[in-house]
Order: structure tokens, then C-alpha cells, then sequence
């Protein structure tokens, strides 16, 4: 658990800060007036609630940075001392749950407090979001939190799979990131350069790229969509099979039974909130771990023959044209 003082200065800048703030409160001011001043759901907006919103936008900034590493996390909870209350935050990309307030001024105050940082300490890595055993042999690249600087995410580390049933194991090696999006709620995708013993041409690495992400459970695979097309791309259309990624490997991590993710799923199967009792839509969320073969950029291209040949190859895909003599 990560647990913060709004008298801690935060790394980001106050100007961004503050910027972020109006944003919010701008955003707050607009939902009030669409649903109207009495709907009773929503606090007053007021000097005292854009304080109360300060130290909870500080939450999610921990929230965020908590999921950016390590690179396999189900979940995250942080918690916010404010004077003498703590309050709890648990996240897990589908939904975030607040506590009530433990006071400490209270007479058993105290003793919540004290038995909150127990229980916290007893909890094993999976239960803090660290898939330890559901993603096996994977304890360094999960337990540890390394970011050189930040277009990096554990740049170096490998990525083990263990041997299954009809597959042997093997391992991927990491290098730098191609794009990362860690977030709160939503699929919080990374995307990194790799190699593996396992996919060498001639004894040299085929350049792969691993995709892991957290879509919802009923998503179907981009794995389906690019088996689909390589089944597709023959005869007249073989041209398409160029420009598809190879797919080496894929798998769905699915929380398992009486996993903190589904113990949390559970509380959502019919819930009812306010006083319209709106009903919230729960996604439940799945691991999903591509490797493929890596592709480059448009702009990569060195010769206006290879940018003309592209753009009537995906001109190809939407209509028929004559042919040109190369």
C-alpha cells in the first residue's frame, strides 16, 4: 500500500497541477448543470468540495504510477492520510473503491489504523496485484519496480512462460518500449521491442514485439482478427499477407476463482447506486499477452517507389484498380 500526506509535495509541477484541477472542476460544473442542481447524488459545487478533490486527484496520480510498474499488476490501493483521517483507494482498471474513513481522533481510531497497516503487511503479492502465480517464474519482473526514465519499463528483464501441456517453455527478453498507457480504468496497454532464443533466422533474433494489455473479458482477441485475414489473403489476395504481422504467441491470463479481481467482480453482479438507482455495468478484465512479429513505421520508408507501392496496396484492399508497370 502506498500511503501519501497532502502535505507531500508532488513531482508534478503546480502550474499542471492546478491545470489538471480546473479541468475537473469544469468537467464537475457541466455533469452538474446536464443532470440538474437537484439530483442529490452529486456534492455542491463549492471552495470546500475543490479541496476535498485536491488530495483525491493526488490519489489517482499514485494510482497511475503504481500500475506504470511493475509490468504484470492486477490491481493497486493507495491511501490518503488528510490530518487525521485515512482513507482508502482500490483500483483495478474496471472500477475504484473508496473506504470510509478511519479517524484517528475517534476513540478506536487508533486501533483501525493499527489493524489496517497489519492486515496490509500480511497480504501475500497476489493479493497486492502482483501476479506471482498466475503468471509463474515471473517474480523478479513483477516484483521489482525499475523505470530508468520514462520511455523505459524494465527494459532488459525477461519475460518467462513456463512449459504446458503441448508447449515447451521459453523465455522473452525485453527492450524498449514502443508505446505504454497505464491507467486506472481501461486496458492500460504496453507495447515493447523483444527477442527470444526460441524465433532466431540463421542464428540472428527475429526483432519481436510483445503487446500485454488488459481488455475487457468479452473482447474478442486481435489473435481471432489475424488468423481470420491470413486465412483470406490467398489468391488475389495474397498481396495482404505483406503487410500482417506473424503471430508467434498468445495467451489469456484469466483471474482465478476467489482472486481478489473476482471477489470485487462479485460485488457488482446487480449493484444499485444513489438515490435514481443507477445501475453500474462491471467489465471484467483479462491478461492478454501477444507476440508477434514486429512491423515498421510508414515513415520508415527510404524511396518514393516503396511509399507508392504501399499506398496502392492498401488502395487494393478497398477496390480494384489496373495494373502498373513497376
Amino acid at each position: 500500500m502506498n500511503t501519501i500526506s497532502r502535505a507531500k509535495e508532488n513531482s508534478v509541477s503546480r502550474s499542471r497541477r492546478d491545470s489538471f484541477s480546473r479541468q475537473t472542476l469544469e468537467q464537475y460544473a457541466r455533469l452538474q448543470a446536464e443532470r440538474g442542481e437537484d439530483d442529490g447524488d452529486l456534492p455542491p459545487l463549492d471552495p470546500e468540495f475543490k479541496c476535498k478533490i485536491e488530495p483525491t486527484l493526488q490519489v489517482c496520480r499514485y494510482l497511475l504510477e503504481m500500475f506504470s510498474v511493475p509490468l504484470l499488476r492486477s490491481h493497486a490501493t493507495a491511501g490518503l492520510v488528510d490530518r487525521d483521517r485515512l482513507q482508502l483507494y482500490h483500483a483495478n482498471r474496471s472500477v475504484i473503491l473508496v473506504s470510509s474513513a478511519i479517524n484517528f481522533s475517534e476513540e478506536d481510531g487508533k486501533t483501525k489504523f493499527i489493524a489496517t497497516i497489519i492486515a496490509f503487511h500480511c497480504l501475500s503479492l497476489e493479493q497486492n496485484g502482483i501476479m506471482e502465480t498466475q503468471v509463474p517464474r515471473n517474480a523478479k519482473i513483477i516484483s521489482q519496480n525499475r523505470i530508468a526514465n520514462s520511455y523505459v519499463v524494465q527494459e532488459g528483464s525477461k519475460l518467462v512462460f513456463p512449459e504446458k501441456k503441448g508447449r515447451k517453455g521459453f523465455e522473452v527478453k525485453l527492450g524498449e518500449v514502443i508505446s505504454r498507457d497505464p491507467a486506472m480504468i481501461g486496458r492500460s496497454t504496453v507495447v515493447l521491442n523483444a527477442t527470444s532464443d526460441k524465433w532466431k533466422i540463421n542464428g540472428k533474433y527475429i526483432p519481436l514485439v510483445v503487446k500485454i494489455s488488459w481488455p475487457t473479458s468479452n473482447r474478442e482477441s486481435e489473435t481471432k482478427f489475424l488468423e481470420k485475414a491470413s486465412k483470406e489473403a490467398k489468391g488475389e489476395h495474397a498481396w495482404a499477407t505483406k503487410h500482417l504481422p506473424h503471430l508467434y504467441y498468445s495467451e489469456d491470463v484469466v483471474p482465478a476463482p476467489g482472486s481478489t479481481l473476482e471477489n470485487v467482480a462479485r460485488l457488482f453482479d446487480k449493484p444499485e447506486f444513489g438515490k435514481n438507482k443507477r445501475v453500474h455495468v462491471y467489465e471484467r478484465r483479462t491478461l492478454r499477452i501477444i507476440i508477434q512479429e514486429r512491423l515498421y513505421a510508414f515513415k520508415s520508408l527510404g524511396s518514393v517507389k516503396d511509399v507508392g507501392q504501399v499506398l496502392v496496396d492498401v488502395a487494393c484492399g478497398t477496390c480494384v484498380l489496373p495494373a502498373f508497370d513497376s
